[in-house]
């Protein structure tokens, strides 16, 4: 089945340490077995047809190989194929994306190319210096190392429209009700309605008259984000003279050079990054695409210090044990491999640092436990609608979702605390709770069943991974 002349499957290869490892699936017009050596051939060294020029060192050293394929039927399955690192360039995440996630979702055979998963090597990782200061120093800062109390946050609702003023006085409300972080939406930068800098200078003084009033270390996250370089580096050194402490880049629309230097410039002013993910699903929904968790791991390296991974009880999409894995490539140094949802789990160096989870989109008090017994409590759990909808309005918004994470510290249920608290009674009232017991049952659920989880999604295929992710 020698694609090009050439055979990449070698079944009896197995991948170093300093390999990177990807996991695929493949559907098309041919057997699994050419669409696996395609797409190590494009992916690597070789190209349609037998050449004149390839030589022994360059097939030895530089050339993929498919070592493993699980298939459904004879033209569709999982294929792991592993990768040299000197096929790669020094710290150069573009030349990595062009190769492995690159031209091959071009080539006609393929009706179906989802990339699941890449795990990366430590010797690669050695090149990045990971999170500036990642989760370990946001909670120094907020003051929240000790009791280790989920942080909570909003979105200034509406996201785009209100004028300066009517923005900082919503962001006030909200931190004097408890909430330790406000950011702008994805959408809003400097629009004539809401120029950057007098949003900015408003939020300024707002953010310090909160400090003063409760007591507590707070957080604005100003989007930053823009096509010209430039205008983001002036804004970063305005936050930077200002005194304020963190940042916003929406990383996906960004790119990663651009990401890569305004996060080398956060660190050296010593800012947080915070990182909102808009954009990516466009490349990860349907049996064309990229997994978040890919993109989740070069954010990682790269340095962001906190991030979107989504909720696994709000809106967006993705269930309790898809979340689950994205929270541990977030925080843990030592994350699984699970084959049923479609990882290769990573080892991270040591120099990694962790990153906080920000649990974000159609959150509100009454989903607080059940987020907190999936994510634990090293997560940013952020409402916008949940806290500006409240019945009460903005204040009594913000002091409902502070209440439902002091219930948390406390040991006791929203449901338990809305007995003494009157705003978290109310927004129970309107929207409702959702009981911790469903995310635990999921999680019991997954111990007892993995086998029978992973028999599904080796005969189903990425039909059976998509059901996994909605558990």
């Amino acid at each position: 089945m020698a694609y090009g002349g050439y055979s990449y499957i070698e079944k009896s290869y197995r991948p170093s340490k300093d390999d990177f490892v990807v996991l695929f699936w493949l559907d098309g017009h041919a057997k699994i077995e050419k669409l696996a050596e395609a797409v190590a051939s494009e992916s690597s060294v070789g190209t349609w047809t037998k050449i004149s020029t390839m030589n022994k060192k360059v097939w030895t050293n530089y050339r993929a190989r498919v070592y493993k394929i699980i298939k459904v039927d004879e033209k569709s399955g999982f294929v792991f194929i592993a990768y040299p690192y000197e096929h790669f360039d020094q710290k150069n995440v573009l030349q990595f994306f062009a190769s492995v996630l690159g031209n091959l979702f071009g080539l006609k055979e393929l009706e179906e190319c989802y990339v699941l998963d890449i795990k990366i090597p430590k010797k690669y990782q050695k090149q990045f210096h990971g999170p500036g200061f990642g989760m370990k120093g946001i909670r120094k800062y907020v003051g929240t190392l000790k009791n280790k109390r989920p942080h909570v946050g909003t979105i200034v609702k509406p996201k785009v429209g209100l004028t300066p003023k009517e923005f900082a006085d919503v962001a006030y409300k909200s931190w004097i009700g408890g909430l330790d972080l406000v950011k702008d939406d994805e959408n809003l930068v400097d629009q004539k309605f809401c120029p950057w800098k007098r949003r900015f200078d408003l939020m300024t003084k707002a953010l310090e008259k909160a400090e003063t009033k409760t007591g507590e270390k707070k957080l604005y996250a100003t989007n930053i984000t823009d096509s010209s370089i430039e205008r983001m580096l002036d804004r970063l050194d305005y936050v930077k003279e200002s005194g304020m402490k963190m940042i916003m880049l929406d990383v996906f629309i960004l790119g990663i050079p651009a990401l890569m230097k305004m996060v080398y410039e956060a660190r050296k002013a010593k800012l947080f990054v915070h990182a909102h993910r808009a954009g990516y699903a466009a490349h990860h929904r349907g049996n064309f695409g990229i997994n978040f968790q890919i993109y989740e791991k070069f954010w990682r390296l790269i340095g962001v210090d906190q991030l979107h991974i989504g909720t696994g009880v709000g809106k967006m999409e993705g269930g309790a044990l898809l979340i689950k894995q994205f929270h541990r490539i977030a925080e843990d140094y030592n994350v699984p491999e699970e084959f049923y949802i479609g990882s290769l789990g990573q080892k991270w160096d040591k120099e990694i640092k962790p990153i906080l989870s920000v649990a974000s989109g159609g959150m509100d008090p009454g989903k607080v436990d059940a987020a907190v017994a999936l994510h634990g409590r090293n997560v940013v759990i952020q409402a916008g609608g949940g806290v500006h909808g409240h019945p009460g309005g903005t204040l009594a918004g913000a002091k409902a979702m502070r209440q439902a994470v002091d219930a948390v510290v406390a040991k006791k249920t929203a449901k338990e605390y809305a007995k003494n608290h009157k705003e978290l009674r109310a927004a129970l009232a309107k929207w409702g709770y959702v009981d911790p017991k469903i995310i635990k049952t999921k999680f019991e659920f997954e111990k007892k069943k993995r086998k029978m989880l992973e028999g599904m999604v080796k005969k189903k295929g990425i039909i059976g991974i998509k059901a996994v992710w909605e558990i």
